[in-house]
């Protein structure tokens, strides 16, 4: 029977896995006060430490309790623990960032956002938070768990990389090493259980993707386009219409002083003088055609007078 079994390799079981980060977050923590003893003890030093080891310190209750049976009973409330811890933990690093930036500090805010979008997409499968927050249509389900867990690998490897060219210390060497393997370690940890979840088919039917999200982003910029466009060519028609206000201004100014010259040279004075002329000369003209034909009538008028009497 014992041959029909598959034996796991240390990586590949769930309790040597729990055992190894219970154990090196035990060195970090003695490693870190060691190392503070024989330091000159400042505020910043003491605050340095002790934003370092309360994220190891909560990390290592939640894996004791595990051991327990208390733990596995309260498995997902202590699964939705754990990803309120990295939570925090990913929105220092984040601060970290933003008020002083650095290669290290990038990374490191990397590590635990990938850590924090791993953790949020494993443990909280098959629970009830899945379904509320309705993170099966989250696109971080598309990447797989090999993915996912190679890229803690990879970040991890190269923070530590980026610390030991920037760091003198062996203190710092050290404590450095180990942050990278409990990284490593837990990332495993997730790992192992999203295998297992992805074994027994536990939600695994998910609609998010990233072809949603570029799609989004593609409408996005193409709506952005079209707007900065539509801008550009509103500023083009208001030059022009401003070009035709201008040029219309400049031919009312034209008019304005030439009428103005008009009246200071008197020549309105004088074409209304010429109109009254002509309107009086042609007035006359009417009257005079008038009278003779008035004269006209009465001649003709006496005349057949005269031939009814014969």
């Amino acid at each position: 029977m014992m041959d029909n079994k598959k034996k796991l390799k240390w990586y590949d079981n769930g309790n040597t896995i729990i055992n190894l980060i219970i154990a090196v977050i035990l060195i970090i923590i003695i490693c870190s006060q060691s190392f503070a003893v024989g330091q000159t003890l400042s505020l910043q030093l003491f605050g340095s430490i002790i934003n370092h080891n309360s994220i190891y310190i909560l990390v290592l209750v939640y894996f004791v309790f595990l051991k327990t049976s208390f733990g596995k009973k309260y498995f997902n409330y202590l699964n939705v623990v754990l990803v309120f811890i990295y939570f925090i933990s990913a929105f220092t690093s984040l601060l970290t960032v933003v008020q002083s930036f650095s290669l290290d500090a990038a990374l490191d805010f990397m590590v635990s956002f990938v850590l924090l979008v791993y953790m949020t997409h494993t443990l909280f499968r098959d629970t009830l938070v899945w379904k509320e927050l309705k993170i099966d249509k989250s696109p971080f389900n598309e990447l797989t768990n090999d993915w996912l867990f190679y890229a803690v690998v990879l970040m991890s490897t190269s923070t530590l990389i980026i610390n030991l060219i920037s760091t003198v210390a062996l203190s710092g060497v050290l404590i450095s090493f180990l942050d990278c393997v409990f990284a490593i370690l837990l990332g495993r940890y997730i790992y192992l259980y999203r295998d297992y979840l992805d074994t027994k088919k536990i939600d695994i039917k998910n609609d998010g993707n990233f072809d949603n999200i570029k799609k989004t982003i593609k409408d996005a910029v193409n709506d952005t386009a079209d707007k900065v466009q539509k801008a550009i060519d509103d500023a083009k028609l208001d030059e022009k219409f401003n070009e035709v206000k201008d040029t219309v201004i400049d031919v009312a100014n034209d008019i304005k002083d030439e009428t103005v010259k008009i009246i200071k040279d008197n020549e309105i004075d004088k074409l209304a003088d010429s109109a009254m002329d002509d309107i009086e000369k042609t007035a006359k003209d009417i009257d005079k055609k008038l009278d003779e034909k008035v004269e006209q009538i009465k001649k003709k008028t006496n005349k057949d007078k005269k031939g009814d009497n014969k």
